[in-house]
């Protein structure tokens, strides 16, 4: 893999993390049967609460790092896979973010719950921008989610990504009982920065997730400088909406302002990545200080709220 690869995914939090010194054992279990991920936890553990963890519009497996992370803290987590990263992995997923259906995330879910080491009334959805967006969807669709912690997200539902090889057609991201969801289309223009593609969306009421049906605690983390997409402001967009309802327990919205669109995880992170052999660079925004400061705030306030289910 190129030096500039490797960077980019350290610090995306995708390259493994050195295992610390006296740490106890975790285990790695690769799923393949119906489901596409790698789940993390100590030997021996029983009934916990547990994550289900989602990548962005990255795609592939999250992070290895993170994943180790979270299970070595006493949370065993799923890694899951829903369609390709930039480097065709893995298979027996989707290769684009198009159409896909949210019972896939059902069987996932169903999966965990037959685990010893889980507890089944207690699994939390963890997500990141794509990612995020779906973690508030599935939060709002299961009430038997335990909490929901969305990291950049939105507050409603976009376009789908089809992969490279194939014909921008503007799709779903989403379907349920093989219908597609409601979706908004971001306003392209090259023109532009990109964060203004989605400022500039013309509104589709019908693809609002309905996150006043979510019925756990959720916790937004977001970057008032993040240049992708105004995700600060879709997550005041959550929280007022989420304040409405009697069901959610409690909302906490952290926002940093000085910090990457990339916060999922600790340490540092990408607030630039330029594309090899081509004339693009994808501006994330923040400085690295405030991004690794807001990274390892936000990662701290993720153990809290795992602590507080137990």
């Amino acid at each position: 893999m190129a030096p500039f690869l490797k960077s980019a995914l350290r610090g995306l939090g995708l390259a493994p993390a050195a295992p610390k010194a006296g740490a106890q054992a975790v285990t790695r279990t690769e799923v393949s049967q119906a489901i596409v991920g790698r789940f993390y936890a100590r030997p021996g553990e029983r009934k916990r609460p547990a994550i289900l963890m989602l990548n962005g519009s990255d795609g592939g497996f999250p992070s290895e790092a993170l994943a180790r992370d979270l299970a070595q803290s006493g949370w065993p987590t799923l890694a899951l896979a829903y369609f390709r990263d930039f480097q065709g992995e893995p298979s027996g997923v989707p290769k684009g973010l198009t159409e896909i259906p949210l019972e896939y995330f059902d069987r996932a879910l169903a999966w965990m719950k037959r685990r010893p080491e889980v507890q089944g009334r207690s699994i939390v959805i963890m997500g990141q921008s794509r990612g995020g967006e779906l973690a508030l969807l599935l939060g709002s669709l299961r009430p038997d989610v335990a909490g929901v912690i969305a990291y950049s997200p939105s507050d409603r539902l976009w376009q789908g990504i089809p992969p490279q090889d194939a014909p921008t057609t503007v799709k779903a991201a989403w379907t349920r009982k093989g219908k597609p969801l409601p979706f908004q289309t971001n306003a392209f223009d090259p023109g532009k920065p990109m964060k203004a593609w989605f400022e500039d969306a013309v509104p589709n009421k019908a693809a609002r997730i309905k996150v006043e049906k979510i019925s756990g605690p959720v916790l937004l983390i977001s970057s008032t400088a993040d240049t992708l997409w105004p995700a600060a402001a879709y997550s005041d967009a959550i929280e007022a909406r989420l304040k409405t309802s009697r069901r959610v327990a409690n909302v906490t919205n952290l926002k940093f302002d000085d910090a990457s669109h990339l916060l999922m995880g600790f340490g540092p992170g990408i607030t630039q990545m330029k594309i090899p052999g081509a004339d693009l660079t994808f501006e994330f925004g923040g400085s690295p200080g405030g991004t690794e400061r807001a990274r390892d705030a936000g990662w701290r306030a993720v153990k809290d709220f795992m602590s507080r289910l137990g």
